[in-house]
């Protein structure tokens, strides 16, 4: 799906839930959509502010936590630092650095099916976090 076709959805799914369709909420859909690091909140917000510099930290986060209630994004958690987040929401995995905190997409075909109940949990989806050290990173050891 395109990145029109994808804030289109969007602006349909925020007027199905009665969901007022600003400008900053455009703006922080449009540069998660824009950028595969998977940024963190903060992240998106340094980009927001250069072209709407009176939006609030806050309003970014309230913003993000919306998409991901409407399952337009995903949060991608890992034991490294911020919680990081992605327009991606095709089931995927990531590659993350265990030294920069890099992510990377990657897909490939796993044949298994996680059961729908596991050690007491229900099961909704799954991804696989692949740890490693990036290219940059490795450059830098030599």
């Amino acid at each position: 799906m395109s990145k029109e076709e994808k804030l289109r959805e969007f602006i349909e799914a925020c007027k199905h839930v009665g969901l007022k369709i600003t400008p900053q909420r455009v703006a922080v859909y449009e540069v998660l959509l824009s950028r595969d690091d998977h940024p963190t909140v903060e992240d998106v917000y340094n980009e927001i502010k250069k072209k709407y510099p009176f939006v609030s930290l806050a309003t970014v986060y309230r913003t993000v936590e919306t998409l991901e209630e409407m399952g337009l994004i995903k949060k991608v958690a890992y034991w490294g630092g911020s919680v990081r987040y992605d327009a991606n929401i095709s089931d995927h995995h990531h590659l993350i650095c265990t030294q920069c905190g890099a992510i990377k997409d990657v897909e490939f075909c796993i044949d298994w099916t996680p059961p729908a109940r596991m050690e007491g949990y229900r099961v909704h989806n799954y991804s696989l976090h692949i740890y490693g050290v990036c290219s940059k990173c490795q450059a830098k050891e030599n």
